[in-house]
């Protein structure tokens, strides 16, 4: 795992798992709080994510506040922004071309599209039909490869959870999480929202110091044979208990598991990783004293030849998503190629002196 410090308030809202491609998109963009948004449609290398950079850098000098949402699959590159104004309605703008297809619910009265590909010349795209339906092709295949082996590694997780199942001390769990939140004040409304810390994708895997550097105290959980699963589950059913305001980070790879908290208010955040990966003050948790490790004698053997074909598995997902990073790179250059990018830049100029003045 390579942790990114990038000074930003970073998430993700998408994830390669063992289910296939995840999305929050419609949670998120979807939320109450954005009243408008923006849809920005084109292919690869057509300037999507600059667009975005820009929009946001734009959008801080006239003294907006910015999340940044990236790419699961490519975490170099943006998938969208969310900006917030004190005295003006927050707006959201988005990569809306596959896999994260965002549909309007309300076409022009709450959401726009902006289509990149206006600045592209159709013909010089043409002469490259027949590489460029290759690529796809092969890039389609190499993501279903990867996809076969993180439904894998979702089977052989499966058969570490069940055999650890039993020697989890439930009770222990129960009463740590209760203790970690006991100085929290209740709120008037359970408000999460998804904002993911991790990913696996074209890079390898790769995480966000975000709650890491936002946090006013810190807690890292060192998980052991997945139990940390279970204090995150605690965890959650007391945030929901004390209505509390809360970012959620799901597992990349088994949504179905949180691997971290951020609460808004109190600032408190709880990250599953490896102390290591971290290096602000933090207080560390060792999963392992949730569990009966003695007792797991019999099964143990199983259960770390599990995690060893779980570690194989995740390892040949990444090699099929890094196959898949190249074929992305050369269907960018076909793309960019084609590009008019000064005119796409006097678009974005005018954008933002539409949203912005």
């Amino acid at each position: 795992m390579t942790i990114r410090s990038t000074g930003e308030n970073a998430y993700f809202a998408a994830s390669n798992s063992v289910h296939g491609f995840c999305s929050y998109y419609e949670e998120l963009f979807g939320a109450a709080r954005i009243k408008h948004v923006y849809a920005v449609k084109g292919g690869p290398g057509t300037g999507k994510s600059r667009f975005l950079r820009d929009v946001a850098d734009r959008a801080r000098g006239e003294g907006w506040t910015c999340e940044y949402i990236y790419c699961s699959s490519d975490p170099d590159s943006l998938d969208g922004i969310i900006l917030s104004h004190a005295q003006k309605n927050c707006i959201a703008l988005l990569d809306a071309t596959a896999p994260h297809v965002f549909e309007p619910t309300c076409p022009g009265a709450r959401e726009e599209l902006l289509d990149l590909g206006a600045f592209w010349d159709a013909a010089r795209l043409g002469a490259h039909v027949e590489e460029i339906e290759r690529l796809n092709l092969q890039k389609k295949e190499a993501y279903r490869r990867a996809y076969r082996y993180l439904a894998g590694l979702g089977e052989m997780s499966a058969n570490v959870d069940s055999l650890v199942a039993p020697f989890v001390k439930r009770n222990k769990i129960v009463s740590l999480a209760q203790k970690l939140l006991q100085d929290v004040p209740d709120e008037a409304e359970y408000a999460p929202s998804p904002a993911l810390i991790h990913s696996i994708g074209m890079r390898g895997e790769v995480g966000f110091d975000t709650y890491f550097c936002e946090a006013r105290r810190l807690y890292v959980v060192e998980d052991c044979r997945g139990v940390a699963q279970y204090l995150m589950a605690a965890l959650g059913e007391e945030i929901q208990k004390k209505r509390l305001a809360v970012r959620i980070s799901h597992d990349p790879v088994e949504p179905h598991k949180i691997d971290g908290f951020f609460l808004c208010k109190s600032g408190i955040a709880v990250a599953v990783c490896r102390p290591d990966t971290c290096e602000f003050p933090r207080k560390k948790i060792n999963a392992r004293c949730l569990l009966d490790t003695w007792a797991m004698k019999n099964v143990r053997g199983e259960i770390n030849y599990a995690i060893r074909m779980c570690r194989a598995m995740r390892g040949g997902a990444i090699d099929c998503l890094e196959k898949v990073r190249e074929l992305h790179f050369r269907l960018e250059e076909i793309y960019s190629s084609a590009m008019d990018f000064e005119a796409k830049e006097v678009f974005t100029q005018k954008f933002c002196d539409k949203i912005f003045i």
